[in-house]
């Protein structure tokens, strides 16, 4: 399945880093890799220190919805 990441979106999943092209036709295992590194990523990026959601968190929040919505 192909996902519609904009390209800031983009820009952090391959900041994240995966084994495949993210933009590609994507397997059920591919998805859930992201879901997992993406939610990872908010726990240690996506708040600041008074536990607001920081830009990152935004970016992070915004991938999480497009992979809820499947």
């Amino acid at each position: 399945m192909k996902l519609n990441f904009n390209e800031k979106q983009i820009e952090l999943l391959n900041k994240i880093g995966f084994d495949f092209d993210v933009t590609g036709d994507l397997s059920d295992d591919e998805i859930m890799e992201i879901d997992e590194k993406v939610s990872d990523y908010f726990a240690y990026y996506g708040l600041d220190e008074n536990d607001s959601v920081n830009d990152t968190g935004l970016l992070c929040e915004s991938i999480m919805d497009i992979l809820g919505e499947l």
